[in-house]
């Protein structure tokens, strides 16, 4: 082929058309294939993304997240379950008794909780039993809390241990040690044996006092999930009337924890509660914190004297109570695991609240109105219990005011059916703290 022949220029033409066009056409070809396929997984990788993303905002902002979602989230994350745990606690500070009450108030149960704990950590009964009593768990209260969990006896509970194949000495020997009991033993001069040593006593210091002021648990509670429990403190007063009068128009019963006074308006009140069909309950008699709380014998006398006016004023023995303040208070802080003991061993329930009305800050009528409102609505989405606090007393004039808007709103909502009781013997306790938080 002659340079500049016609064949010359045919095969030029080819080459050029063959550099400028075909070439970057297979170019693009395959560009496209590797990009589209790329594109794919981009797509579903950010589709993914989207998904946890819209997970994780439901999860951070005002609506609970599902169960499902969060646990999705967590299984990819590879976060380890105690790590979780401590960066939970890092960040909002929460005790093990805040955390129990955030699991109980979600409708776990404490053997749900005892499962996971067990299954997650592959912990024994004996380890499960190690960690409770390194912190600071007694004997006494964790056989407590199985006997009213299990409706279990004494008896019961020894024949589980022996069944085990601990003996009695071991068993005493154990529960001793735990204590910081000593154990008696036979004197080393003497010159018969004791082969059959009788076991230490453990005296309780307040048995002897108030020895009728004693009930019988209740073998099972009644945990009413979304269910409204109105209770007014520190009553009766004037203002007892109306508030039976609003109870009364709304078919509504309710809780009153008192502080008596012996005379007749007072019994005369207290007796007017009880006939309409109200629980009561014991708040104290003299409500002087710094009284109250100086020693477990000065509660008990003050608890005594306030049972003892409400059942000669309606007849009623009552087994329920609230702590004046609280059960976790600035004045009860040194004496308060030690009454909660005696008190849970003599078969009475205290209980706290979920709701406060905040009447007893002085409120006024649309903050008292707003607050409760917002909290009992805020409680029945999660399925939990509203315990509201509020004050039956002659100064607390706005509790009287806004009782009967609440109740009505509550009455007539349309997006949730609240219901309401009374606090009776054996509804489950709400607590600050406890088994039954």
């Amino acid at each position: 082929m002659r340079f500049g022949s016609v064949e010359f220029f045919k095969v030029l033409i080819k080459t050029v058309l063959a550099i400028f066009f075909f070439v970057p056409l297979a170019a693009a070809i395959v560009f496209a294939v590797l990009f589209f396929g790329g594109k794919k997984e981009l797509d579903e990788t950010k589709a993914e993304n989207e998904r946890l993303n819209s997970d994780i905002s439901v999860l951070v902002g005002d609506r609970a997240g599902t169960a499902e979602s969060f646990y999705d989230i967590f299984e990819k994350s590879g976060v380890s379950y105690s790590d979780l745990i401590k960066e939970i606690n890092k960040n909002k500070k929460l005790s093990s008794e805040d955390f129990y009450k955030i699991l109980s108030e979600a409708g776990i149960s404490d053997k749900d909780i005892v499962n996971i704990i067990v299954k997650k950590n592959s912990v024994g009964a004996w380890e499960l039993y190690e960690i409770m009593s390194n912190n600071g768990i007694s004997d006494t209260d964790l056989i407590r809390v199985i006997v009213a969990r299990n409706s279990a006896t004494a008896e019961e509970c020894y024949e589980i241990l022996a069944a085990a194949g601990m003996t009695d000495k071991e068993i005493l020997d154990y529960i001793n040690k735990k204590n910081g009991i000593s154990s008696s033993s036979p004197s080393s001069s003497s010159s018969v044996p004791d082969d059959d040593p009788e076991p230490p006593v453990v005296e309780n210091p307040y048995a002897a006092l108030y020895p009728d002021m004693f009930v019988t648990a209740p073998r099972s509670y009644v945990r009413e999930d979304n269910t409204i429990y109105l209770t007014f403190d520190d009553g009766p007063s004037s203002n007892t009337e109306n508030i039976l009068h609003y109870l009364k128009m709304y078919n509504i019963k309710a809780t009153f924890f008192v502080v008596p006074q012996k005379n007749d308006t007072c019994y005369k009140r207290m007796k007017a509660i009880v006939d309409a069909g109200h629980s009561i309950g014991v708040h104290s008699a003299s409500h002087v914190y710094t009284d109250i709380y100086s020693s477990v014998e000065a509660y008990l006398e003050d608890f005594y004297t306030a049972r003892e006016m409400i059942y000669e004023a309606t007849g009623v023995k009552t087994e329920i109570f609230r702590f004046p303040g609280g059960s976790v208070n600035d004045y009860n802080e040194g004496v308060r695991g030690a009454i909660i003991e005696e008190m849970t061993r003599r078969g009475f329930r205290y209980y706290d609240w979920s709701v406060d009305s905040l009447d007893a800050e002085g409120a006024n009528w649309t903050t008292m109105y707003n607050h409760v409102l917002s909290e009992v609505a805020n409680n029945y989405d999660k399925k939990f219990r509203s315990v509201v606090l509020m004050h039956d007393a002659s100064e607390r004039t706005n509790t009287v005011f806004v009782l009967e808007d609440i109740i009505k709103v509550l009455v007539n909502s349309k997006d949730r059916k609240y219901k309401f009781d009374k606090i009776n013997n054996d509804t489950t306790p709400v607590q600050f703290t406890g088994p039954f938080a």
